[in-house]
């Protein structure tokens, strides 16, 4: 028997929408789709907050304002991989359903055809 190997999160997720009939994969396409642009929408929102201009305070000891900026340093690292993600899966994720809507389809017209003949 063929061992199988370790399959990534693209593969499986491409697997599932292949074996979902065709109109649920288009289905949850569009709802991913608008998903993840509302998510990347708060995102955005976000970001913009971190962008305005903030007072720096004056630290009588500089090593004392070392935890602050970690934690601020890290806050906005968060968000702004998590913009950048949001941004990638809006698009990755509804086209893998999309492909896998197409590969369904044409399952089920071959089966279909066979039927027939």
């Amino acid at each position: 028997m063929q061992k199988r190997g370790r399959t990534s999160l693209f593969e499986d997720l491409l697997i599932m929408a292949t074996r979902l009939p065709w109109w649920i994969d288009l289905m949850i396409a569009v709802f991913a789709y608008i998903g993840f642009h509302l998510w990347h929408v708060h995102f955005l929102h976000e970001m913009n907050q971190m962008n305005e201009s903030v007072p720096v305070p004056v630290a009588t000891n500089p090593a004392a304002a070392i935890p602050s900026a970690v934690n601020t340093g890290m806050a906005r690292g968060g968000i702004v991989v998590g913009n950048i993600m949001t941004e990638v899966f809006q698009y990755a994720v509804p086209a893998l359903f999309v492909m896998g809507s197409i590969s369904s389809a044409i399952r089920e017209h071959k089966n279909e055809t066979q039927k027939m003949g």
